[in-house]
């Protein structure tokens, strides 16, 4: 007699679909944790006419560096936009770790040069596209999106990620403006105030727009490269702030310095008539040029002059850039002889905290990274307080920190400028 042992039929179709979202969900771990922007960077934001604009398209975690060059075949379009004229660029190539672009203008005038990358589509679960989202640097509209029940319902969606960077260039000096004009991409910042007129104390104002509607609520990211010869210890001479647009889309970013300035976000929502969901990436690279003896430098055009409420925001801006600096003296400068601060449940004078605990807070913020939020400006005349939050997380000195934290500071108006008054900080244990 012959005995049959019975083995349990293995449901294939079943195991292949758990192997393949493990495998994805793997992947797109891996790209979440390397996800790279996407600049666009000129030679030179301002070209002699007749002249060739060369820029270059950057990939990286650190503006403007790139880690590797984008395959010409992978620009979906690269365009210069006028004020009256809109112009194919074509010579693309690669040298190097760049993508390089060339164009001849026709005609002089400010221009926006704007490149598209080909969107990438692939199957994810509505999980891992929030955490996507969130590791890309908008965990507020990831975690809005779980609250409001926008994640589908499914096992799996398609994703599609596409990318768009935007410049701005000056052909000649003066001629017609282009900046505020919008260009297509289907995400995409739109300068409110003219970016060739920014000097360090000024801000630029700018809408986010998605498929031609304003963005509300918006968290956007923008920093300062760090100028060539700074000492490049974990980023310290690096400038990076976050800001949240108003009910019109419009944020206004403080530009505490001059130099190499980028702004960049993205936006996630289902598309119209599909299961797909869109994910877009956006950035803008522009230039701040110094002040000359405290003056607006001319351009041939009109400059903006820095309201009150972003001067003090500058000054908020950089006494913070000071700190992750190590440099204490910058700090110092930006206090009055008579400032108090507010700490730990004591006061300190000046003299007294640049002996005591400046040190020590200069060690913390160079040791672990903080996001702060927007800097919030209410002027009253000659007197201004200034009022932001910040989380901090991470380990410092063996220890675990996770932390809420809020800051007021009362400035006043001074002939040498805006001058820190007073500080207070607070701060309390984040729950898990």
């Amino acid at each position: 007699m012959t005995t049959t042992t019975r083995v349990p039929r293995l449901n294939v179709r079943r195991f292949m679909r758990g192997a393949c979202f493990a495998g994805a969900f793997v992947l797109l771990s891996a790209l979440s944790l390397f996800a790279h922007d996407f600049w666009i960077v000129p030679n030179a934001f301002v070209i002699t006419p007749g002249g060739t604009i060369e820029i270059r398209g950057q990939t990286g975690t650190k503006f403007p560096t790139s880690v590797s060059a984008v395959a010409p075949e992978r620009v979906a379009e690269a365009r210069l936009v006028g004020a009256s004229d809109d112009e194919r660029i074509s010579d693309l190539s690669v040298k190097d770790s760049s993508l390089i672009l060339r164009h001849k203008p026709s005609t002089p005038g400010q221009r926006i040069v704007a490149v598209a990358l080909v969107a990438r589509s692939s199957r994810t679960t509505p999980a891992n596209l929030k955490r996507y989202i969130a590791l890309e640097g908008n965990r507020e509209l990831a975690e809005r999106y779980e609250r409001e029940g926008a994640y589908p319902k499914s096992d799996s969606l398609t994703q599609r990620a596409a990318k768009y960077a935007k410049t701005i260039v000056e052909i000649g000096r003066g001629g017609p403006r282009a900046f505020s004009k919008t260009v297509g991409h289907a995400l995409e910042f739109v300068p409110v105030n003219d970016p060739s007129a920014l000097r360090a104390g000024d801000s630029l104002a700018v809408r986010l727009l998605f498929r031609g509607q304003p963005v509300a609520g918006a968290h956007l990211h923008a920093g300062a490269a760090a100028p060539p010869n700074a000492m490049q210890d974990g980023g310290a001479a690096e400038q990076d702030l976050s800001v949240v647009t108003g009910a019109d889309g419009v944020a206004k970013i403080p530009l505490a310095r001059a130099g190499l300035w980028n702004v960049r976000t993205l936006h996630a929502a289902p598309m119209v008539g599909s299961a797909e969901w869109e994910v877009a990436f956006a950035t803008l690279v522009f230039e701040v040029n110094a002040r000359n003896g405290g003056q607006i430098e001319s351009r041939g055009e009109v400059a903006l002059a820095a309201s009150d409420s972003s001067d003090v925001a500058a000054v908020v801006v950089a006494y913070h850039a000071a700190m992750v600096a190590g440099d204490s003296a910058a700090a110092l400068a930006l206090l009055a002889s008579d400032a108090i601060i507010l700490e730990s449940g004591g006061v300190e004078t000046r003299e007294e905290y640049r002996s005591h605990h400046l040190p020590g807070d200069i060690g913390f913020a160079r040791g672990i990274k903080s996001e702060r939020g927007p800097v919030r400006v209410v002027v009253h005349g000659d007197i201004a307080w200034a009022t932001s939050t910040s989380t901090t997380q991470g380990e410092y000195r063996g220890r675990q920190i996770n932390s809420s934290g809020a800051e007021l500071m009362v400035l006043s108006r001074t002939p040498n400028g805006w001058k820190i008054r007073a500080i207070h900080w607070s701060s309390r244990a984040r729950r898990q």
